[in-house]
């Protein structure tokens, strides 16, 4: 990968190195999904979940080459079917490599749905789309679970603002997505959440489908030292350094949200200041 211009990334996951601490969570989250155990993670928004989500996953793929790992973000579905497509558009064609006879299984497995291939003409990577009526939702997604199963692959697959579910007008999406999932072979889970009390209803209340079907997870903010001693690394490689005060003030003005704390050291690393003050940083966030 490419050296960024600007090593605080505020947008996408950019590898390891541009990645601040959460070691403890990497670890015990590898360790979950490792052990064939669903996870749910709650965190407000903002506060680094995708990014861990994503870090997490590249250490996987790195450790095995023969798994899957996914991502979608459910947060713009607006029903079922929406999220249905999303599910359909990451995972069918991606399982599989790019060869003819990878592509004739998917048609063939999903030929009542019509899929669509196309190209990515920058990164050569395959995407399907089904042409999923209204209604069709739920044997579009029972057929996405079997094509899982059927695939012989171990597969991660992180569903971000799964809370989104609660919202759809269909009747039952809860239980309807937990009763496919319970005996998929191979496949598990990170449902993700910025909603608390949803996230935290739907796994630990006992009349819910998905009681205690998972490991809960939640983020808080990332230890300022450690956050510190992460700045500093690149800061230094411009001939300039932050002092505690200057760091503490960043974590005041920006709540410890994490996406904040990352904008303001994105903008001072591009600010050629010499010094590294607290004048900097309210020129910063103006």
């Amino acid at each position: 990968m490419a050296t960024l211009n600007n090593p605080f990334v505020i947008y996408g996951y950019k590898g390891s190195e541009y990645f601040c601490d959460r070691e403890e969570e990497t670890e015990k989250m590898i360790s979950a999904l490792h052990n064939e155990r669903n996870v749910t993670l709650v965190a407000p928004r903002r506060m680094g979940k995708t990014g861990l989500v994503k870090h997490v996953f590249a250490k996987m793929e790195k450790q095995d080459k023969d798994i899957k790992c996914f991502y979608l973000d459910i947060y713009p579905a607006k029903n079922l079917d929406q999220m249905v497509g999303m599910l359909g558009s990451e995972i069918i064609g991606n399982l599989d490599s790019v060869s003819q006879a990878a592509m004739r299984r998917v048609q063939e497995f999903f030929s009542k749905w019509r899929p669509t291939l196309t190209i990515d003409e920058v990164t050569g990577r395959p995407t399907f789309s089904l042409d999923i009526r209204p209604s069709e939702g739920r044997e579009t997604l029972k057929q996405i679970f079997e094509y899982l199963g059927q695939s012989g692959k171990r597969c991660y697959i992180a569903i971000d603002e799964f809370q989104q579910i609660l919202d759809f007008p269909e009747s039952g999406v809860e239980a309807l997505i937990r009763s496919y999932i319970q005996f998929l072979p191979d496949v598990y889970f990170v449902f993700s959440g910025s909603q608390q009390h949803m996230m935290e209803e739907m796994s630990l209340s006992a009349d819910r489908p998905f009681f205690q079907s998972s490991s809960m997870m939640t983020l808080s903010c990332i230890d300022k030292e450690k956050y510190l001693d992460f700045a500093n690394n690149f800061f230094k490689g411009q001939s300039r350094a932050m002092d505690e005060d200057t760091f503490e003030y960043i974590y005041d003005v920006s709540d410890k949200v994490t996406w904040y704390v990352q904008a303001i050291l994105h903008g001072i690393y591009e600010h050629s200041k010499d010094v590294i003050d607290r004048q900097l940083v309210d020129d910063v966030v103006r």
